[in-house]
């Protein structure tokens, strides 16, 4: 990857459930400034500032909390901008690449509004994406954005028991050494 990519800041033009999706701990911070838009079903399409907004934050208070919330985020562990693709991973994505008749697309990662991932093909990758694939399969071009590694990045993605995972040391097995991620 790039080493130049800079994961963007959390600003306030992003939605409520991305920036939760993003960063978790936002979601914390929000309800210390009485904002709960985190757990309503229209936080999903609000921006962080219309939800400040609706519920009455002047522009010093909104800026406050992004501010916090980027500062909280500046400080905790920073995640590798890397993905790792196993062989039986990359075999799988030319499978399915092959079968869907997008030989020549490359394998977006992303998250959802859940903080969860799914991928999807696309024809290129975007603008400061970092891209990852296997030696084995070098037809298999997988990427992500910045912003989704600072939540996935250090990850692998693997393919077992006839799915994809992602797995996240640390939360996968809380680092016990117990799964097939380490």
């Amino acid at each position: 990857m790039d080493s130049s990519v800079a994961i963007p800041p959390i600003t306030g033009d992003m939605t409520i459930r991305d920036v939760v999706a993003i960063f978790p701990e936002a979601a914390d911070i929000m309800m210390e400034y009485g904002l709960h838009c985190f757990s309503c079903a229209v936080g999903g399409v609000e921006t962080l500032m219309e939800g400040c907004r609706i519920h009455g934050f002047d522009d010093d208070t909104a800026a406050a909390l992004i501010a916090d919330i980027n500062e909280a985020r500046g400080k905790a562990p920073r995640r590798p901008l890397t993905i790792t693709i196993t062989e039986p991973a990359a075999r799988g994505i030319l499978e399915i690449m092959q079968r869907e008749k997008k030989e020549h697309h490359i394998l977006l990662v992303t998250l959802d509004e859940t903080g969860g991932f799914c991928m999807e093909f696309r024809e290129t990758a975007g603008d400061g994406d970092g891209t990852f694939g296997h030696t084995a399969v070098p037809d298999v071009r997988v990427c992500a954005s910045a912003m989704t590694l600072s939540r996935i990045g250090g990850a692998t993605i693997d393919f077992r028991d006839g799915r994809f995972k992602l797995d996240l040391k640390e939360e996968c097995c809380k680092g016990s050494g117990g799964c097939a991620c380490h």
